[in-house]
C-alpha cells in the first residue's frame, strides 16, 4: 500500500498560494498536530501580488467560515464591503439606441408552480416587440436591483457573523487578504521559507524531485503546488506542460488597474459595476477607502495611451492624478493542470478575464476537488486524470458564459464591439445551446456542468441582453395573466418588507466596523472538527 503524502510544498504566496496554504491546513489540522503531515509554502522576496481580485463571487462567505477567519475582523482589515450582484452597462442598447443596463444576481429563480421563470415573464413581462412592460427580468424577480439602488446591506444591524437576508459576497483588498491567510495558516501550522527559486529538478519519471533556492540551497519535493502566478514556473516552464490560450473566443489581453477615491465615502454600492467601454469594458469595485477600477481591453483595437486615456475620461475628475498600472493578461489555461506530483493553482492553471469575479472561486473549487482527491505516494493516474477532466470543465464554463455576454452584443459602434460579434469563434457548446435558446429557455439539462453558472445566471444575461425579443412563449397556455400579476405583486411586497427591515449599506459596514459607537453584533466562529 501507498503511502500517505506527508509533505507538501506551495511555491507562491500571495491569494492563491497562503489560500491553499490554509485551506489544506484546516482540513489536515490534526496531521498537522501530530507531525504526519507539513505544508511549506515558498514565496519570493522579489517578486509582488498582482492583487487586483478585489470582487469576490457568492461562496467566499462559504470558504471564510470553513477556514476560521472572523467575518468582521475580515471586514474592517480587507476594508471589505458586501456585494449583492454583477451590475452591467452599456454591453447593449436598446430600440433608441440608448444603452441597456441588467443585473446578474446571487439567487437562483425558483420556479413558478412547476414552470420556468424566464418563460412567464417573455410571456407577460414583455411587449410582442420585446421591450419590458413595467420592469426588466432581474427587477422583477430579485430585490437585488432595489437594494443596489438604495445602496442597502444584506442584514440587519443585530445580525452577527455570516448571517444575512439576501445572499452575498465582498468587495476587499487582496494585498490584505492575503496577510490575513499567511496569518491562519501560520497559526494553523504553515511553515514560510523567503527565498527565490533559481532551479527546479526532475527526476526520471518527470517528477519534480528538489528545488534550488537561492539562500537555502536544495528544498526536496513530495507534492507541489504552483502558485507562482503568470510565470508558471514549475508546471509550465520546468515541466513543459502546454498553454492553451482562449484567444480565438476571448478578444481582451490587457488591464489598466488603478485605485481611485470615492466620490461619496457614505454613499456605497453593494455591487460590482462592468461598464462596456470603445475596446472592452471598465469595471469598478467599491471598497470602504477606495474604489479599485480599470479598464479591461483588447491590446488589438486600443494602445495601452489611449486605454489609459479613455479610462480617465470614464473616471471623471476623481481619478485624474492616478497613474493606472498597466497587466498583461495570459487568458486560457495548461492543457493539465495536476501533472505527475505538481498541481497548479491559481493564474499558473489558467485566468479568465475578471468579469465574472472567479479568479479566487477557481482556487477554491480547484482545493475542493484537490482534497476530494488528495493523493498518496503513488499518485494514481486516474486521480489526476479525474481532475483534469473537473477543471477542464469548470474553465469551458467560464468561459462560454463569458463569451456569451460579448457574442450576442448589439453595439456595432466601433471596431471592438463589430469584432466580438462578427469575427470571433463561439465556443461550441455555448453555440449549440443559444441555437437551442432562441426556441427555449435556459435549463439544467443545457447545461453538461454547474460548478459556477446556472440556469439563473443564462437567463439573467439573456434576458438582460434582449435575447428573447419579439419571440413568442408557450407559458400562457398553462399560467395566466391573472397568476402571474398576483405572483408580481406578492414578490413586490416582499421586496418593500425587505427594503424597510434592511440598513443603508455605509452604516452596516460602520457597525461592524465598530465605528458608530455601537457595540457589533456578537459573534458564532464556524468551525469544523478538529
Amino acid at each position: 500500500m501507498a503511502k500517505p503524502i506527508s509533505n507538501i510544498t506551495i511555491v507562491g504566496g500571495g491569494t492563491s498560494g497562503w489560500l491553499a496554504a490554509t485551506y489544506l491546513a484546516r482540513l489536515f489540522e490534526r496531521r498537522i498536530k501530530t507531525g504526519d503531515l507539513s505544508i511549506t509554502v515558498i514565496e519570493s522576496p522579489d517578486v509582488g501580488i498582482i492583487g487586483v481580485g478585489e470582487s469576490t463571487a457568492r461562496p467566499m462567505t462559504d470558504l471564510l467560515r470553513l477556514i476560521g477567519i472572523n467575518e468582521s475582523e475580515f471586514i474592517k482589515r480587507c476594508n471589505a464591503t458586501f456585494k449583492l450582484s454583477g451590475w452591467f452597462a452599456n454591453w447593449d442598447i436598446d430600440d433608441a439606441g440608448k444603452p441597456v443596463s441588467w443585473v446578474n444576481p446571487f439567487f437562483s429563480q425558483s420556479e413558478i408552480h412547476g414552470l420556468n421563470p424566464a418563460s412567464l415573464f417573455a410571456t407577460y413581462g414583455m411587449h410582442r416587440g420585446g421591450g419590458a412592460i413595467d420592469e426588466g427580468y432581474t427587477e422583477a424577480m430579485s430585490v437585488c436591483p432595489d437594494l443596489i439602488r438604495a445602496h442597502k446591506g444584506p442584514r440587519a444591524l443585530s445580525d452577527g457573523d455570516y448571517k444575512s437576508e439576501v445572499p452575498y459576497s465582498y468587495h476587499m483588498d487582496a494585498i490584505e487578504l492575503a496577510k490575513m491567510l499567511m496569518e491562519r495558516g501560520k497559526q494553523l501550522g504553515v511553515k514560510q521559507i523567503i527565498d527565490h527559486v533559481n532551479e527546479v529538478h526532475l527526476d526520471d519519471r518527470g517528477f519534480v524531485s528538489e528545488l534550488i533556492l537561492r539562500k537555502n540551497g536544495a528544498h526536496p519535493i513530495e507534492f507541489v503546488i504552483d502558485a507562482t502566478g503568470f510565470a508558471s514556473i514549475i508546471i509550465g516552464k520546468a515541466m513543459g506542460e502546454p498553454f492553451e490560450p482562449y484567444d480565438k473566443y476571448l478578444l481582451n489581453d490587457r488591464a489598466a488597474v488603478a485605485q481611485i477615491p470615492h466620490e461619496d465615502p457614505t454613499c456605497i454600492e453593494p455591487t460590482s459595476r462592468a461598464t462596456g467601454m470603445n475596446a472592452g469594458w471598465s469595471f469598478r469595485v467599491p471598497l470602504y477607502n477606495r474604489v479599485g477600477s480599470g479598464y479591461i481591453y483588447s491590446s488589438k483595437f486600443i494602445s495601452d495611451d489611449e486605454a489609459v486615456a479613455e479610462f480617465k475620461t470614464h473616471v471623471g475628475d476623481i481619478g485624474q492624478e492616478v497613474e493606472p498600472r498597466i497587466i498583461r493578461m495570459r487568458i486560457g489555461k495548461v492543457r493539465r493542470s495536476w501533472v505527475k506530483n505538481c498541481l497548479a493553482l491559481g493564474l499558473s492553471s489558467g485566468f479568465v478575464e475578471p468579469l465574472e469575479a472567479t479568479a479566487i472561486y477557481s482556487v477554491q473549487v480547484q482545493l475542493q476537488w484537490l482534497f476530494g482527491y488528495f493523493p498518496d505516494s503513488d499518485f494514481n493516474p486516474a486521480v489526476t486524470k479525474r481532475y483534469n477532466h473537473l477543471v477542464n470543465g469548470f474553465y469551458d464554463e467560464i468561459v462560454d458564459f463569458i463569451a456569451l455576454l460579448f457574442c450576442i452584443s448589439n453595439r456595432e459602434d466601433t471596431p471592438y464591439w463589430r469584432a466580438v460579434r462578427n469575427d470571433m469563434e463561439i465556443p461550441p457548446r455555448l453555440a449549440e445551446n443559444l441555437e437551442l435558446w432562441r426556441a427555449s429557455m435556459p435549463d439544467d439539462l443545457d447545461l453538461p456542468t454547474m460548478t459556477f453558472f446556472s440556469p439563473s445566471s443564462y437567463r439573467s444575461a439573456l434576458m438582460g441582453k434582449q435575447y428573447y425579443k419579439g419571440r413568442e412563449h408557450t407559458a400562457a397556455a398553462v399560467f395566466s395573466e391573472p397568476n402571474w400579476r398576483q405572483y408580481l405583486d406578492l414578490r413586490r411586497q416582499k421586496t418593500k418588507e425587505l427594503m424597510a427591515k434592511l440598513p443603508d449599506h455605509y452604516t452596516l459596514l460602520r457597525r461592524i466596523r465598530g465605528e458608530d459607537g455601537q457595540k457589533p453584533a456578537s459573534v458564532t466562529p464556524i468551525f469544523i472538527n478538529s
